[in-house]
């Protein structure tokens, strides 16, 4: 099926948007200008900007600037570039991929650690589980409960169904901050999950029994159980990474 895409309304686009820049950081000035104009609403996901001719003319700069700052604003996130008669630059639709490759990244350049983002991890959901308990409606409790059903007929998906009931009750906060944070570090601590739960068969047992009993606070709209049950849950799972870590050292000395 093909995108839609919303075309701006009449006369938006037609004036000149954006001022001249100087040549010195010409590219620059015209990614910082089309950005402001983004953010500011000007342009939503979906609208289509101005043709490369016209920004161009608008800003005053050679076809070449237009493009690099055009690529900058893609690599970002911020635009799309498509091919073809409806081609052009487009105002990206949110992507969480996008985030999680870039905190991704900026995660591993900084160095951190697997015990630091397990802190941070710490920090978001047992306040993502809070606001659940404050705020889920029935269809939030309807998505928790089939994603605890998924968990246990998962078999050998375990760690993946495990995650799908965080993200659900990260959904669940019904903020949105809260949800892509989650969901951008999710690819960061998958392959911990896998690792752990291929580990230690009874890790699964144990998600399933916090998560009930998780489901049980929120659906009470108890933000003080929930938020309880969620750091001793989290806690237990830097308990066993830790041990893993250290039985895993320990083979390697031998």
């Amino acid at each position: 099926m093909a995108e839609q895409v919303s075309e701006p309304p009449a006369g938006r686009a037609a004036a000149p948007a954006f001022r001249r820049v100087r040549p010195a950081r010409a590219s620059v000035d015209v990614a910082l200008q089309i950005r402001n104009a983004i953010l500011a609403g000007r342009y939503r996901s979906g609208d289509r900007l101005p043709t490369e001719r016209e920004l161009v003319r608008q800003f005053g700069v050679s076809r070449v600037t237009v493009r690099d700052a055009l690529r900058t604003l893609e690599a970002s996130g911020l635009i799309r570039i498509r091919m073809g008669g409806q081609g052009g630059p487009y105002v990206a639709h949110p992507d969480v991929r996008v985030l999680s490759e870039n905190l991704g990244n900026q995660l591993q350049l900084s160095g951190c650690t697997f015990q630091e983002l397990a802190e941070a991890r710490l920090a978001l959901e047992t306040a993502a589980v809070r606001l659940a308990a404050e705020r889920a409606q029935p269809a939030d409790l309807e998505a928790l409960e089939a994603a605890l059903q998924e968990a246990a007929s998962s078999g050998a998906s375990a760690a993946g169904a495990s995650l799908d009931f965080h993200e659900a009750v990260a959904r669940s906060s019904h903020n949105r901050a809260v949800w892509m944070m989650f969901a951008a570090t999710r690819a960061l601590i998958r392959e911990a999950f896998d690792e752990l739960h291929a580990r230690q068969p009874d890790m699964a047992g144990s998600a399933r029994r916090a998560h009930r009993a998780m489901l049980d606070a929120i659906s009470a709209h108890d933000p003080e159980r929930a938020s309880q049950l969620m750091r001793e849950h989290l806690s237990e799972f830097m308990e066993r990474a830790a041990r893993a870590t250290q039985a895993g050292r320990a083979a390697d000395a031998g």
